[in-house]
């Protein structure tokens, strides 16, 4: 998970009313299907397609630990491990999703490239629908904006 103000940026969206609604992971290994080892890791992946459920390491977290579970960490398994595990299973296949990056402060331009990248990442290694790219910060940025609109990447500030 993103730490320190990115982790209070993105838990005040996924919490707020202007979030889209749907099952939300938050720190997706990406490009699982491409190495072994190698992998990246995206700010968070809400499936639009699934009901409402707050990310597994927050609190109030209701649903199935999918990703999450105890004592893994003692048994060597890593997150990776678990999202390795459910790309092998039919449990989400042909998903809708929306894929979120965050960047504190005024966002940098390389991070709408990181989050086109995350993309291609995540496409390799499901078969969901992306239906959104956002990009959460909590200062403008008019270059980035214009990036943004011109790669079709919604920015938006989180207060």
């Amino acid at each position: 998970m993103p730490t320190g103000t990115a982790d209070a940026l993105l838990r005040a969206f996924v919490e707020s009313d202007a979030s889209p609604h749907g099952k939300w992971w938050v720190d997706v290994p990406v490009g699982l299907s491409l190495g072994e080892e190698e992998y990246a890791v995206l700010d968070a992946v809400c499936l639009t397609s699934r009901e409402q459920e707050l990310p597994e390491v927050y609190p109030e977290h209701t649903g199935t630990p999918y990703v999450v579970h105890p004592g893994d960490d003692q048994a060597g398994l890593s997150k990776a491990d678990n999202f390795r595990t459910l790309r092998e299973g039919d449990t989400f296949v042909e998903e809708r999703a929306v894929l979120v990056a965050v960047d504190p402060g005024a966002s940098s331009v390389g991070a709408v490239g990181e989050l086109l990248a995350y993309r291609e990442l995540l496409e390799a290694d499901w078969d969901w629908e992306i239906e959104e790219l956002l990009l959460l910060s909590d200062e403008g940025s008019a270059h980035v904006n214009h990036v943004c609109q011109q790669l079709g990447v919604r920015a938006m500030r989180v207060a």
